[in-house]
């Protein structure tokens, strides 16, 4: 079983448009400086980066709309 961290994905679809989907996909941090979640393509800044992903983002920009893709699905 997988922890409550974040905020439930149910209905994010209708409550955000696809550009604040793709933003908290892209850099959350640029919401919420103290997000535990990781930016998934931005890549300078970092301090604690493992030595897989240093200078590279984690998801590729087509990886992100896919994921904003999915995201904009959950609307109930």
């Amino acid at each position: 079983m997988q922890g409550t961290i974040g905020t439930a994905l149910a209905g994010v679809g209708a409550r955000l448009d696809e550009s604040r989907l793709r933003l908290r996909v892209v850099d959350s941090q640029r919401l919420h400086p103290d997000s535990v979640m990781p930016p998934y393509h931005r890549v300078d800044g970092l301090t604690r980066v493992g030595t897989a992903w240093a200078s590279r983002p984690i998801l590729s920009a087509q990886q992100v709309e896919d994921v904003v893709a999915f995201l904009r699905t959950l609307r109930d």
